[in-house]
């Protein structure tokens, strides 16, 4: 699978991944691996019967479009409030909310962090037989604890 996700055809913004599959994927940048993620099924959905929409395509245009909340990137969060802290801002209560108005510094390094995201080099696994999300969550963990992503995260909340 390590293999597979490495040598992986790349995907960027010119060239989005397919919205037929899904498994897990790798963001990388100028030979750095930074963040492994993974498509899904919610159970609420595969108990309706019904299809998954977190294909590669969706997952990759939450972590690069302007417009998707900080909830559906978290790679994109966690690299604005990196360098939010780099620039010593403080980060406003529901900076989301108020991107507009009081908090539209914050968002201005959340769309960078976004486009940066979208220059990146995506690389894709697909899991056909991945019903309940088991293989693409123990692929996800691997992948991050084998090519030590740095901004994934597996802390509860």
């Amino acid at each position: 699978m390590l293999t597979q996700l490495l040598t992986s055809e790349v995907f960027h913004l010119d060239y989005r991944p397919p919205r037929d599959r899904r498994g897990i994927y790798l963001f990388s940048e100028a030979g750095q691996h930074l963040y492994a993620g993974r498509t899904g099924i919610t159970a609420r959905s595969r108990a309706k019967g019904g299809e998954p929409i977190t294909s590669f395509r969706h997952r990759f245009d939450q972590h690069t479009q302007a417009g998707r909340p900080p909830g559906a990137s978290s790679f994109a969060n966690r690299l604005m409030l990196e360098r939010a802290a780099e620039l010593e801002l403080v980060m406003p209560g529901d900076w989301w909310a108020d991107r507009t108005t009081t908090a539209s510094e914050i968002y201005d390094l959340y769309r960078a962090a976004k486009a940066r995201i979208g220059a990146m080099e995506c690389r894709v696994v697909s899991f056909e037989d991945d019903i309940k999300g088991v293989r693409s969550t123990v692929a996800e963990v691997y992948a991050h604890a084998h090519l030590r992503t740095p901004y994934n995260d597996f802390s509860t909340s």
